[in-house]
């Protein structure tokens, strides 16, 4: 006859030891937030971390947030709101100047950029905009910065010859001048190319006019990565690991992109194509001499009062200590 009490006490601590298991994935998983301007192509490698399991698999849940400036982007993360950043390079070294010193850019994003100039068809050259009211994401944003670069080479100064709408990022600056709320914008690949099917005009593309350009990158403070170096190293392998993913798995990446970007699908192969050879870093390093050029173009409009070497920005011991490659 068999010990119905003694077999449940034999059991009992196989039981709780499977209980323990198979909890330990769901308690293990660790939430953290990253800040984003917008939920456009470029951000892409953020949602395929998430949605190919990268984030997973390094035990955390990933939250992207799209907050529209990258000045709201680093309040954020300031603020402990956010664990993460992909604001552009310009904001975090004004941020810096400011007395934010901790702020460290420990990988890159968008090592280049997409952007082209458009307008409404009225105007023929970059010239022409002279009086115009231009859509940008904010006043301290790369695509600003390289936009003002552009029009002072066409003689055009600002604020005395133009006028900047801080309207966020490229799906709003689009709105923006489909609405005619403005007469032109700095819009990303593959949206410049969008408008210029409706009929708007390209004025310039700003990856020819100002080539190597840290546009974005990943950014922390300092004192809270330092205290949580194991967190930042799972995300920084979770990130390195959906950029890998894809420069190397076309065809399945050009099936997921529409569907986790909100880009028609017709637009993908582009884009993905521009992005895996000029603007995603495939080790996941921001550029030192990409971010010289930001450091040049600032000093050079009156942004920046002093002189910053990129290595006091850049922190790659994180992405090394990480195992990326």
């Amino acid at each position: 006859m068999i010990d119905v009490t003694k077999v449940a006490r034999l059991a009992l601590p196989m039981f709780s030891v499977w209980l323990m298991v198979g909890l330990q994935p769901a308690l293990a998983q660790t939430h953290v937030k990253i800040g984003i301007v917008s939920p456009t192509f470029g951000h892409a490698p953020f949602y395929v971390a998430r949605e190919k399991g990268f984030f997973r698999a390094e035990g955390l849940v990933g939250e992207v947030i799209v907050m529209n400036r990258d000045d709201l982007i680093l309040q954020a993360l300031v603020a402990d709101s956010i664990q993460f950043s992909n604001a552009t390079p310009a904001a975090v070294l004004l941020a810096r100047e400011q007395g934010l010193s901790d702020l460290k850019l420990i990988a890159g994003s968008f090592n280049g950029t997409t952007y082209s100039i458009l307008a409404l068809p009225k105007f023929k050259n970059l010239e022409a905009l002279k009086g115009a009211k231009l859509a940008v994401s904010s006043l301290q944003a790369g695509s600003t910065q390289i936009l003002k670069y552009i029009l002072k080479q066409r003689g055009l100064i600002y604020p005395r010859d133009y006028h900047l709408i801080r309207s966020g990022g490229t799906t709003l600056r689009w709105a923006a001048l489909q609405t005619q709320q403005v007469d032109g914008a700095i819009l990303a690949e593959p949206v410049s190319q969008i408008a210029m099917e409706k009929g708007f005009v390209n004025l310039g593309d700003a990856y020819k006019l100002v080539p190597g350009y840290q546009l974005a990158a990943v950014s922390v403070r300092e004192g809270w990565a330092a205290k949580n170096k194991d967190l930042v190293l799972r995300f920084l392998r979770a990130f390195h690991n959906s950029l890998k993913w894809l420069h190397d798995n076309r065809a399945e990446a050009l099936e997921l992109l529409p569907k986790i970007t909100t880009l028609p699908k017709a637009y993908v192969q582009s884009a993905w194509e521009t992005y895996t050879k000029a603007i995603w870093p495939r080790d996941g390093r921001a550029d030192p001499k990409a971010l010289q050029l930001v450091i040049d173009l600032m000093i050079e409009d009156g942004m920046l009062k002093k002189a910053v070497k990129p290595e006091d920005v850049i922190d790659h011991s994180y992405l090394q200590e990480s195992g990326a490659r």
